[in-house]
């Protein structure tokens, strides 16, 4: 495990991800990261999630049914929500508009790299 694991921050992480044993993987491993996590398994179930968990960052999948990672982020900008939302895809695609994008597959140093980030930014903003 990652050295930088060790030490959690505080922090709500919601997990978009509509293959459960990937969901159930990426929460288990960032509930070492962050205080909260939580899951949705598609878009519309996180635009429901969010207003009453109100995650720090969204870290979401490109492609799900019902609705995608970009259509999840446009949405969410749409109803004034402005977290980092962090794409994971294993696509080589753009990022505009994501705070960060992992590229499947990818190791749990570069997650915890960028989802670190992410929360430093959200704690740099509020202060």
């Amino acid at each position: 495990m990652p050295a930088s694991v060790m030490n959690r921050v505080p922090g709500r992480i919601l997990i978009v991800e509509d293959e459960p044993v990937v969901s159930e993987l990426l929460r288990h491993f960032l509930a070492t990261v962050a205080d909260e996590v939580a899951t949705a398994a598609n878009g519309a179930d996180a635009l429901e999630i969010v207003p009453v968990f109100q995650p720090d960052i969204v870290l979401t999948d490109m492609m799900m049914p019902v609705m995608s990672g970009p259509e999840l982020l446009e949405a969410l900008r749409r109803t004034g929500v402005t977290v980092p939302v962090i794409l994971m895809s294993g696509q080589i695609m753009s990022s505009e508009g994501f705070f960060g994008l992992l590229q499947k597959p990818f190791d749990l140093h570069k997650l915890v790299e960028v989802v670190m980030a992410a929360l430093d930014h959200v704690r740099t903003e509020r202060a």
